[in-house]
């Protein structure tokens, strides 16, 4: 009788756990999720310019979930800095591939930068881009 019901209650345990896991496997794979997304300051120079822009940022995130190999690329050089920057205090929660954090390559993050307009007025934005110039480099 003890035995019938100690074999219930793993029964009705193992049916508790996804197939997976049941299954003897790892954990689900998935993909690098951010904690917070970007926060990009707009430039003063480009508020005194009047531009408004977009940047594509590549980058990788590392297995502690922090973003490296920044490289923007933007409508125009002033909003380099600041697409940059923003996404240097972004963290992500890490890939998990096959149970175990895995770095996660190219990824390309928009970024907008938009001055005061009213309804319906044309930003005026080339959406061409450009590579940014790294200044630490330069």
């Amino acid at each position: 009788m003890i035995l019938r019901a100690l074999f219930s209650v793993i029964l009705a345990g193992l049916l508790a756990v996804p197939p997976g896991l049941a299954q003897g496997g790892d954990l689900p794979d998935e993909d690098a999720q951010p904690l917070h997304p970007p926060q990009p300051v707009y430039p003063m120079m480009a508020g005194i310019l009047g531009l408004s822009g977009y940047c594509e940022v590549r980058f990788s995130i590392d297995v502690r979930g922090k973003v490296i190999e920044i490289q923007p690329s933007c409508t125009h050089p002033v909003f380099c800095a600041s697409a940059a920057a923003a996404m240097e205090e972004v963290r992500f929660i890490p890939k998990r591939k096959n149970g175990k954090l895995v770095p996660r390559k190219n990824i390309i993050y928009p970024l907008y930068y938009a001055i005061n307009l009213g309804v319906g007025e044309d930003p005026g934005i080339d959406w061409n881009t450009t590579s940014c110039v790294d200044p630490r480099i330069a």
